[in-house]
């Protein structure tokens, strides 16, 4: 949207802060790596807003650098608000500003204001959310240096976790570059005919210095949402996360997921297996897996579980109560093997079928919109489906290293549904170098088997997910004019807890990528970012 000039309105409310801030706030601010002591807190202000004009309200003293946060409350229309750094009158300063569009999609833009001219720093982004009439949006910015000017902002709705990096950065070395100190202004604006009123609050505003803003790092770029996206959730190899009830690695990654429900408009979780880690001869895995899955039940998110290896009793530890000695690995080869069990049943492939404690801990009733399985009572393979902006979608769940009957079952569901958009989710898929495997772990049959018999023959499959080994990759292949995209996403280095958003645009076919390596009460800390295009079935 482009600004119009900026003259000097006698209609606006302006709202100064409170002249008085704690030393000892500032300090613990500091300390903490916010950088932003609080001002006094402030009641919730009122802007009148005069269609197609910009009124203002100043929010902060006269600085050179400062930072300084707003929360506003989104109007019915659309709305432009943003803070006004350097600001020696309404017509020069900094702009750090946050659009709400017709389409709800949230977008941000920095501006340079001289003499009422309005200069764009940087091209419109979007901020990776929707907000409609209602939400709370806060806005934290900055802009600091002199030599050469740096502008940086981030946003969040109420009620979600603040980003834990600036979403949106821009630079400015111009000569006509604002290097005097100038007073902080909350400006904002609607488009249409009309009047309106914007609901805001003053959070905080505090000096700043450059490398406290540069030191906060800066996300990839995040999609943009939309009414014609949805994203879903992907959880990869959880089992180191599930030996001890001090790590809260699991559940605080399911909770971020709930808890952004609505921001990302998440429709399905997928967990690509290793759930746990020997939960057969550790129960206490399975209370912990389930506790922290729960929490995505509890906030009524759809998700489904491949079995990984580490589900089955083909995987054992030596540190459980009873056991030999024997270090972590194939139980097969483990000397209480044939006492626990019997001579017959300690053969690799025996125990990899063997997940009568995944099942009871995990059963396949408690799947939303089950459509069938491959054995009954059994989820081990199992379908399941759901619908987002007007497309239906299958989730196939296909066990590790699959049997050749497994693989037929799962062909046969792919064919049947051509009119559903195919999400396949196996445990071992891609390696780590993100090609196709080609290993079948002794037995069973390899990733390439189940691309030739399934991926390459139907275009109804769309995306591949899998984890088991490597790192977080991905690659997309081109089979009779479909793009099947394949993602592999395994623990980063055991201490974070990674997640990987996929965003679905149903209307361009848009299919963007981001991982977060770390998700919690925090916030969020992203990792990679992309995207690609399939061709999605409506």
């Amino acid at each position: 949207m482009n600004l119009p000039p900026f003259p000097r309105l006698t209609h606006a409310r302006q709202t100064r802060p409170a002249s008085f801030v704690s030393l000892i706030a500032v300090a613990l601010t500091l300390t903490l790596g916010l950088g932003c002591a609080p001002s006094t807190a402030q009641a919730a202000e009122s802007l009148p807003l005069t269609s197609n004009a910009p009124a203002f309200a100043q929010v902060g003293p006269a600085r050179l650098t400062s930072i300084a946060e707003v929360k506003v409350t989104v109007p019915t229309k659309p709305i432009d608000f943003g803070l006004q750094f350097r600001a020696s009158n309404r017509s020069t300063g900094y702009l750090t500003m946050v659009s709400v569009g017709s389409d709800r999609a949230v977008t941000g833009k920095f501006h340079r204001i001289a003499a009422g001219k309005v200069s764009d720093l940087g091209a419109t982004s979007p901020l990776g959310f929707i907000a409609r009439p209602g939400d709370v949006i806060h806005l934290q910015a900055t802009v600091a240096a002199k030599k050469t000017v740096r502008l940086y902002l981030r946003a969040w709705k109420e009620g979600t976790p603040r980003p834990s990096k600036w979403q949106l950065a821009a630079k400015d070395s111009s000569a006509s570059r604002i290097r005097q100190p100038g007073e902080v202004w909350l400006r904002a604006q609607t488009s249409g005919s009309g009047n309106d009123t914007l609901s805001y609050k003053t959070e905080s505003v505090a000096p700043f210095s450059a490398a406290k803003a540069a030191a906060v790092g800066l996300s990839p770029r995040p999609p943009a949402i939309s009414d014609d996206t949805f994203s879903i959730a992907v959880i990869g190899d959880t089992q180191t996360e599930t030996n001890w009830d001090a790590d809260t690695r699991f559940g605080d990654r399911t909770a971020w997921l709930a808890a952004n429900r609505n921001a990302l408009n998440l429709r399905y979780a997928v967990h690509t297996g290793d759930v746990v880690n020997w939960g057969w001869l550790d129960p206490a895995q399975y209370t912990r897996a389930r506790k922290a899955m729960g929490k995505l039940t509890d906030a009524g998110v759809p998700w489904s579980v491949a079995v990984g290896n580490h589900d089955t009793r083909s995987t054992g530890w030596n540190n459980i109560a009873g056991s030999s000695g024997y270090g972590g690995g194939p139980y097969s080869k483990n000397p209480e093997c044939p006492i626990r069990l019997s001579e017959y049943q300690c053969n690799y492939w025996r125990l990899t079928r063997q997940t009568q404690e995944f099942n009871a801990s995990f059963p396949v009733k408690n799947l939303i919109n089950l459509g069938g399985t491959f054995e009954p009572g059994k989820i081990d393979n199992a379908w399941t489906s759901f619908t987002a902006r007007g497309t239906k979608w299958l989730v196939l769940n296909l066990e590790f290293a699959p049997r050749k009957d497994a693989v037929e079952w799962a062909r046969k569901v792919v064919a049947s549904h051509s009119d559903y958009n195919v999400i396949l989710a196996t445990h071992s898929y891609l390696n780590s170098k993100g090609g196709i495997s080609t290993s079948n772990a002794g037995d069973g049959q390899t990733a390439r088997y189940v691309y030739e018999q399934i991926v390459a023959k139907y275009s109804n499959v769309k995306i591949v997910l899998s984890g088991h080994v490597g790192h977080f990759t991905s690659r997309t292949d081109k089979n009779r004019g479909n793009v099947t995209a394949a993602y592999l996403g395994n623990y980063l280095n055991g201490k974070n807890n990674p997640v990987r958003i996929l965003t679905i645009n149903t209307g361009t076919g848009e299919l963007a990528n981001t991982v977060y390596s770390e998700v919690g009460p925090k916030g969020a800390t992203t990792y990679s970012a992309g995207s690609t295009k399939i061709s999605i079935i409506k």
